[in-house]
């Protein structure tokens, strides 16, 4: 379980004797990203711009994983972690201040805030037109109708019409890959729905619907 460490920038005893006088003033709160941070201050930018805060021993700081940081202090020799050795410019803290002198009483890190993902681009509307196959390689076909159309075609395109499961199957057992080469001929009708992506406009299902005689 992840432990929060609440430290006073400064003696255990003169945080005690400064608290009564501290807590007796209003506080008021700020969320936001932290800008600067020193050994007597912080700017925490926040919805109304930024705002700069005195600390100082009875600015309480509470923290996740402070424990790491504090027993590294100590090994030095020191009686806690300074202020910028917790702090750091780019966290997310919340933080309750007295307006009065804009003196910080206790900031609290807290996780970032994921900016909200952009909404998803719609997917390409669905068009579907027939014709006579004019031309068909293995990742292209062009169809002729009331104009000529060209598509592109890949993996995720889908041929469907009678024998084609039929067809589909003896090239699977003859140890070959069934293509849109092999499955659709010029002279086929055919009905193909398409999106249209940038520009370019890619088969998802080639209909036959008559096979050239």
């Amino acid at each position: 379980m992840m432990r929060r460490l609440l430290i006073g920038l400064g003696c255990a005893v003169a945080l005690m004797v400064g608290t009564a006088t501290a807590s007796a003033q209003p506080t008021k709160n700020v969320k936001g990203t932290l800008t600067a941070v020193s050994g007597n201050s912080i700017t925490v930018k926040g919805p109304d711009g930024d705002v700069t805060l005195a600390i100082d021993r009875q600015t309480k700081v509470v923290t996740p994983g402070g424990s790491t940081a504090t027993k590294a202090a100590k090994t030095e020799g020191k009686e806690g972690p300074g202020v910028t050795e917790i702090l750091k410019t780019g966290q997310a803290v919340d933080v309750d201040y007295h307006e009065q002198g804009m003196h910080a009483a206790a900031i609290r890190t807290m996780a970032k805030v994921p900016a909200p993902a952009a909404p998803a681009a719609p997917a390409p509307k669905a068009q579907t037109v027939s014709g006579v196959v004019s031309a068909v390689t293995g990742t292209s076909l062009t169809v002729k109708g009331t104009e000529e159309w060209t598509f592109t075609a890949d993996a995720k395109t889908t041929v469907q019409g009678t024998g084609v499961g039929t067809a589909s199957k003896k090239l699977v057992d003859e140890g070959k890959k069934p293509t849109l080469l092999e499955l659709v001929h010029e002279g086929d009708t055919v009905s193909v729905t398409f999106h249209d992506m940038d520009g370019t406009k890619h088969a998802a299902v080639v209909r036959i619907t008559r096979k050239k005689v």
